[in-house]
């Protein structure tokens, strides 16, 4: 997972004031709190670049686009890549992948949602479907294979729970679970969740460390051990 302590430029995470400040009435702890968040969000764009490290990428999605036949294997275009194509088209918003994979003389083309959580509100999560299918609707015809969507959960393992998560707005035939997208992709997806949790111990102690740092939290912790040991 990402690291608390600092983003992947190098820069410190989190703010101060804001939300968690006014939430828990102390600006050390809600900048400590901004931080966790600040992590948490970035966990996506962590496990989208180790998906990018494990399978062959496209040098030119423009020009592998042009080739009617492509060469056996899997090949995958990320969203920096289909932002900068000049043969694909948004109505929308990109998605994240472009995955393209031959096989036994068949060659598909899976567009991909990644998401590391599975749980989004209403809205959201119409217009993820909405803005996949408008890519899918303004590409097709650039895009010479058999053509598949799928939103997928990386932590789930159920579909039916992917589905329930973006609020039945999607199929269970788009739906797909980490494991599936890793199978996809031939990739072991059990290295891939156990290198995530390279940072786990690094974050818990960085986050106790920091909590009792905040002279009002040491305090008030100190104050319940006390009233724990004259109960």
């Amino acid at each position: 997972m990402a690291r608390i302590d600092r983003k992947q430029d190098g820069s410190e995470r989190g703010r101060t004031g804001g939300g968690y400040e006014r939430l828990l009435g102390n600006e050390e702890l809600g900048l400590l709190i901004s931080k966790v968040q600040s992590a948490v969000n970035s966990s996506g764009t962590e496990l989208e670049r180790l998906i990018r490290c494990k399978v062959q990428a496209i040098d030119s999605l423009d020009e592998f686009i042009k080739s009617d036949i492509m060469p056996d294997g899997i090949f995958l275009a990320n969203k920096p890549q289909i932002k900068k194509s000049d043969s694909l088209q948004f109505s929308g918003s990109e998605p994240d992948f472009i995955i393209f994979r031959r096989r036994n003389n068949q060659q598909r083309c899976h567009i991909v949602e990644l998401k590391d959580g599975d749980n989004f509100d209403t809205k959201k999560a119409e217009a993820e479907r909405r803005s996949m299918h408008q890519f899918i609707g303004a590409n097709g015809a650039n895009l010479p294979y058999i053509i598949s969507s799928h939103f997928c959960c990386f932590n789930q393992n159920s579909r039916e729970a992917i589905v329930a998560g973006f609020k039945n707005k999607i199929t269970i035939e788009e739906a797909m679970t980490g494991r599936e997208f890793c199978d996809l992709l031939e990739i072991d997806y059990d290295l891939i969740v156990e290198a995530r949790k390279a940072d786990q111990d690094f974050n818990l102690t960085y986050f106790v460390n920091e909590l009792v740092k905040i002279p009002v939290v040491y305090e008030r912790f100190l104050q319940e051990q006390e009233n724990t040991q004259q109960c």
